[in-house]
C-alpha cells in the first residue's frame, strides 16, 4: 500500500510540474500578449491626432510589463507547489486508505488547496496585483503620448481609464488562469487515483482468479482416477494465458517488494546523511570548544603574566613608598633633634 501511495504522488507530483511548465510557456504569454495588442489597438484608435503607429506602442508596452509579468507569476507557481504538493499528498493518502470518498475529494480539493496556499509555509507570499509593473506603463503613457494632447480633458480621461482597465483585466486573465490550474491539478489527482488503482484492481482479480483456478485443479486431480497431467486438461493457448497471468502475477509481486526496498533503502540513506550531519555538526561543535579553550587557556597566561609583572613592580616601588613617607615624617617634625 504504501508503494501505491508514493507512486502515485510521484506521479502527481511530475505532471503537475509539467503542467506548470506549459501554462506560463504557452497560456499566460498569449494572454499577456493578447491584453497588449488590445490596448494598443485602443490607444492609437483613441488618439488619432498625434503620429503613433500600433506596433511601436505594442513594442514598447511590451518591453515594460512582459518579462516583469511572467517573473511574477513563475515566483507565484513556484511558492504555491509546496502548498499543492502538500494538498495532493493529504488527499492521495486519505482517499487509497480509504477516508474519503471520491466525491468528497472532488468537493474539497480546491478549497482546501487555496487554504494551503495561503498558509504561507514557506513564508513568501505573491499575489496578482499588477500595480507596482504598471507604474512605469503609466509614467510612459503621461510622458509621450498625455504630454501631447493634455489640452483635450476628456481624451486624457479616456487614454487613463483605458490604462487602468487594461490592467484590471489582465489582472483578472490571470486569476482565471489560476483558477483553472487549480482544477486541472484536480483532474490530474482523480485520473492518477482511478488509473493506478484500477490496475490494482485488476492485479487483485488475476490473482483471486489464478487462486480459484489452483483450488479446482487441486480438487480435479483429488476426484479423478485418470492418470493425466494439469497440462493435458488445456489447449495451447488456455496454457499460454496462464502462464502469462501467472508471470504477470510475479512480475507485480516482485515490483512491489522492490517499492518496498527502495522505499527503505530510501530510508536508511535519509537517516545516514542525518547522523552524518549531526556527527559533523559535534565535531565543529568541539572544535569551537577546543579554540574556545585554547583562547581561554591563553588568556589565562597573559593574566598571569600581568599578575606577575604587577608584584614585581610593587615590591620595587614598596621601598620607594616608604622612603617617601619617612621624609613626609621629617618634613612634619621640622627637622631631627640635632639640628
Amino acid at each position: 500500500m504504501i508503494g501505491t501511495i508514493e507512486r502515485i504522488k510521484n506521479n502527481v507530483l511530475l505532471k503537475c510540474s509539467t503542467l506548470n511548465d506549459e501554462k506560463v510557456a504557452n497560456d499566460l504569454v498569449n494572454i499577456i500578449d493578447t491584453r497588449i495588442y488590445r490596448f494598443s489597438e485602443e490607444m492609437v484608435s483613441m488618439v488619432t491626432d498625434i503620429n503613433l503607429e500600433e506596433e511601436y506602442l505594442r513594442n514598447e508596452i511590451t518591453v515594460l510589463i512582459k518579462n516583469l509579468i511572467i517573473k511574477k507569476i513563475k515566483r507565484k507557481v513556484f511558492i504555491d507547489s509546496l502548498a499543492l504538493q502538500v494538498t495532493n499528498d493529504t488527499f492521495i493518502e486519505e482517499y487509497v486508505n480509504g477516508k474519503i470518498t471520491m466525491n468528497k475529494l472532488k468537493k474539497d480539493y480546491v478549497f482546501e488547496l487555496n487554504r494551503n496556499k495561503t498558509s504561507n509555509q514557506l513564508n513568501m507570499t505573491e499575489d496578482l496585483n499588477l500595480t507596482e509593473i504598471f507604474n512605469d506603463v503609466n509614467k510612459y503613457i503621461e510622458k509621450n503620448i498625455i504630454s501631447r494632447v493634455k489640452e483635450n480633458l476628456t481624451l486624457t480621461n479616456s487614454i487613463s481609464k483605458l490604462i487602468i482597465d487594461f490592467k484590471i483585466e489582465l489582472e483578472k486573465d490571470l486569476q482565471k488562469m489560476i483558477d483553472n490550474l487549480n482544477n486541472e491539478y484536480l483532474n490530474i489527482l482523480i485520473n492518477e487515483l482511478k488509473d493506478v488503482l484500477k490496475e490494482k484492481e485488476v492485479s487483485k482479480k488475476e490473482e483471486n482468479i489464478e487462486r480459484v483456478e489452483n483450488m479446482a485443479e487441486e480438487k480435479n486431480i483429488e476426484v479423478t482416477s485418470e492418470k493425466s497431467t494439469n497440462f493435458d486438461k488445456y489447449d495451447d493457448m488456455t496454457l499460454f494465458n496462464k502462464v502469462t497471468l501467472c508471470l504477470n502475477t510475479e512480475e507485480e509481486k516482485l515490483s512491489r517488494e522492490e517499492s518496498k526496498i527502495e522505499e527503505e533503502k530510501k530510508q536508511i540513506e535519509e537517516r545516514l546523511n542525518a547522523t552524518n550531519k549531526n556527527i559533523e555538526a559535534n565535531i565543529e561543535r568541539e572544535n569551537r570548544l577546543s579554540q574556545k579553550k585554547l583562547e581561554l587557556s591563553n588568556r589565562e597566561i597573559e593574566i598571569n603574566s600581568k599578575q606577575s609583572e604587577a608584584e614585581v613592580i610593587f615590591l620595587n616601588i614598596k621601598p620607594l613608598i616608604k622612603g617617601l613617607a619617612n621624609i613626609s615624617e621629617t618634613g612634619l617634625d621640622g627637622g631631627n633633634e640635632n639640628e
